[in-house]
């Protein structure tokens, strides 16, 4: 008996000691997936900050994203001309942004700290890609300009884009900002100085047309002639 019952001990202890084992497998296991849930989660918080360039033939692009959302601006508007404006909003996910607007435009990207790369896709099929590069100082007046107003009881929505002279169409890298002042006015010019693209433009949310706006020269307010005074919301700092 005596024999049996230390035999039933040793059982019981090796079948503990095994538990043991398997626990300690399992907190190894969990916190090894919390580690690569982390590592994955890493390029989210990495998109923060404001993002401009040229989406081809379309018009200049900028995207305003605290890690979390991105508010996106497609538009091709110059100061006597604007025939396309776009707004995006969408979500981060890891390192991918997937929006869709109510016009059925559609833009994809892949996120990275120092730049946005994707396709915007308009509903009527014309397609391109865009690389939008990271403003090292949006702080300073540079980046996406959002202004909603209602004037003669008619809703607008209106979108500027600035940046630094020569930025949007300097090329990604190590010497993208080769020859680009950052200081060299207060306010710098906006996007679209280069003719072929543009950054700015009012939408009349009532019938859809597109309206001509004057460029930004300040980062308060824009009049328009024949509306009245557009009231701007830097998106950065919107939903920073």
């Amino acid at each position: 008996m005596t024999r049996l019952r230390r035999s039933l001990v040793f059982l019981v202890a090796l079948i503990m000691l095994l538990a043991a084992c398997g626990s300690t497998a399992s907190s190894a296991t969990r916190a090894a997936s919390a580690t690569r849930a982390a590592s994955s989660a890493t390029p989210t918080a990495l998109a923060k900050g404001e993002f401009v360039g040229n989406a081809g033939d379309l018009g200049g692009i900028a995207l305003s994203s605290n890690g979390r959302q991105v508010i996106a601006y497609l538009c091709n508007g110059l100061d006597h001309h604007v025939s396309l404006a776009e707004w995006f909003k969408g979500q981060v996910a890891g390192s991918s942004i997937d929006a869709t607007n109510a016009r059925e435009a559609h833009l994809v990207a892949t996120v990275t700290a120092q730049a946005i790369t994707g396709t915007v896709t308009l509903n009527d099929g014309r397609s391109a890609p865009f690389t939008a590069r990271l403003l090292p100082d949006p702080g300073s007046g540079y980046g996406l300009f959002r202004s909603e107003e209602t004037l003669h009881g008619v809703r607008y929505l209106g979108g500027w884009i600035s940046n630094p002279a020569g930025f949007a169409r300097a090329t990604a890298g190590a010497q993208a900002l080769a020859g680009v002042s950052l200081d060299r006015a207060v306010f710098p010019l906006p996007i679209g100085h280069n003719p072929e693209h543009g950054g700015w433009g009012i939408i009349d949310e009532q019938t859809g047309a597109l309206i001509v706006s004057p460029p930004l020269t300040n980062p308060v307010s824009v009049i328009v002639p024949g509306l009245g005074t557009f009231r701007l919301t830097h998106c950065l700092q919107a939903h920073s």
